[in-house]
C-alpha cells in the first residue's frame, strides 16, 4: 500500500478509536476481522455514500448548507460556552450574511458559473479555516472600510478589538 494512503488509513483508524460511540467502531472492527480489509476503507465508504446520497437526495445547496452552517454554528456556541473572544466567529457572520445577500442580488449571474455551488463550499471553507482566516482578511480589507465610515462607533475600540 502507499505510503500516504496508510498515513491516511492510520490516521482514520485514530479518529474512528477516539470516537468509537459515534462511528460505529465495534461493528466496523467486526468488519475488519470478517474481510480482512481495514475498518477505515469501510468507514470511509459509508461517508462517501452518505455525502454522494445527499448530493443526489437534496442537491449541492444542501451541502453549501451544511458547510457554511455546522462548524461554524458549533465553533461559536463552543466560543460563547468557554468565554472565549468571540471576534473571530462574529467576524465570520458578518462576512457570511454579507456574502449572502450579494449573491442574492447577483443570483441571475451566480446561476450561470460552472460548479458555483462547489465554489462556493472552497470559498466557505476558505472563510473560515484556521490557516487561512479569511472572513478576518475580507472584513479587514474590503467589509470594514466600507461600512465603517457610517457607523456611529467608537473608533479606538473597534481598532483595537479588530487589530
Amino acid at each position: 500500500m502507499h505510503p500516504k494512503a496508510q498515513q491516511i488509513i492510520n490516521q482514520v483508524d485514530a479518529f474512528l478509536a477516539k470516537h468509537p460511540k459515534y462511528t460505529l467502531y465495534d461493528q466496523l472492527v467486526q468488519l475488519e476481522i470478517k474481510t480482512g480489509q481495514p475498518k477505515a476503507l469501510f468507514f470511509i465508504a459509508g461517508v462517501l455514500a452518505l455525502f454522494g446520497s445527499l448530493v443526489l437526495v437534496a442537491g449541492g445547496k444542501l451541502i453549501v448548507d451544511l458547510a457554511g452552517f455546522v462548524y461554524p454554528a458549533y465553533m461559536s456556541f463552543k466560543s460563547l460556552e468557554a468565554q472565549h473572544d468571540e471576534t473571530e466567529w462574529l467576524t465570520y457572520w458578518v462576512v457570511f450574511s454579507s456574502f449572502s445577500i450579494l449573491e442574492s442580488f447577483l443570483s441571475p449571474l451566480v446561476n450561470l458559473v460552472p460548479f458555483y455551488l462547489w465554489i462556493k463550499v472552497a470559498f466557505i471553507i476558505f472563510m473560515y479555516h484556521p490557516s487561512t482566516k479569511g472572513a478576518l482578511m475580507i472584513y479587514q480589507q474590503a467589509l470594514r472600510p466600507l461600512l465603517l465610515p457610517y457607523l456611529e462607533v467608537d473608533k479606538s475600540a473597534a481598532t483595537k478589538k479588530i487589530s
